[in-house]
């Protein structure tokens, strides 16, 4: 994670966010970034109407145990020697640490910033004797991410611009036009729908009572009823067969 950015004649650029920056860490509102190492990031924010700076370790570097106790050696003598420079920091294990400095400009907050970073990679270490051979880098610099962050809450917007607040305004009032227009539609379907017509046959109402039946009873007339079958008795004794 090399710098990209120098000190020119108008002072520090300010570049945009990359896709992995923090948006605001803790009550630190970040809004770009200053510059970028091995060791970590320099970011450019506000802290209610106060600029700051905000120095937060890099991937590799947060995950190495002697170059987070060196941030922290550094935090702790500037936190000695200028105690009202930090604003505001967080060394919570399961993050990346990050401090936040007062900053009159971004000239002098980047300087204040680097000189966090400096020990971390031990560039603040004058050489001895002649340097010669490849220059000296950290086992981590080929994890160049942003160090671990989090935000919770999640940010609402803080301050809509001029321009945010027309834009916010306008597409209320189109989904109020759309809303009442849809409803005016509807009643004006309802309202020239045509009316059922009545069909033949009786006009409906309560089913009428049943009538009783006028009818008699009915009554049957006796007849004959049949018999045994087989031939008639003639009353005399039938002799047996020898």
């Amino acid at each position: 994670m090399h710098s990209h950015h120098g000190v020119g004649q108008h002072g520090v650029r300010v570049s945009a966010l990359t896709r992995r920056d923090p948006p605001a860490l803790g009550a630190v509102t970040i809004s770009g970034r200053l510059e970028s190492n091995d060791a970590g990031v320099v970011y450019a924010g506000e802290h209610g109407e106060q600029a700051v700076v905000v120095v937060l370790l890099g991937e590799g570097a947060e995950a190495d145990s002697y170059g987070r106790k060196r941030f922290h050696d550094a935090l702790n003598e500037l936190l000695d020697r200028d105690p009202d420079q930090v604003v505001l920091f967080d060394d919570d294990v399961d993050i990346a640490p990050w401090v936040a400095l007062r900053a009159d400009n971004w000239d002098e907050g980047l300087t204040a910033g680097n000189a966090l970073l400096a020990p971390v990679t031990l560039t603040h270490v004058e050489h001895v004797g002649t340097a010669t051979g490849p220059d000296f880098r950290p086992h981590w610099f080929r994890r160049d991410g942003t160090g671990r962050w989090r935000l919770w809450p999640l940010p609402w917007p803080r301050s809509l611009t001029q321009s945010g607040w027309w834009t916010f305004a306008a597409a209320f009032a189109l989904i109020v036009a759309i809303a009442a227009l849809a409803l005016w539609i509807a009643i004006k379907i309802f309202e020239n729908s045509p009316t059922p017509q009545q069909g033949p046959g009786p006009a409906p109402g309560p089913n009428p009572p049943p009538q009783p039946s006028t009818s008699g009873p009915t009554t049957t007339t006796p007849g004959p009823r049949p018999g045994p079958t087989g031939p008639p008795a003639t009353g005399q004794p039938i002799p047996p067969i020898v």
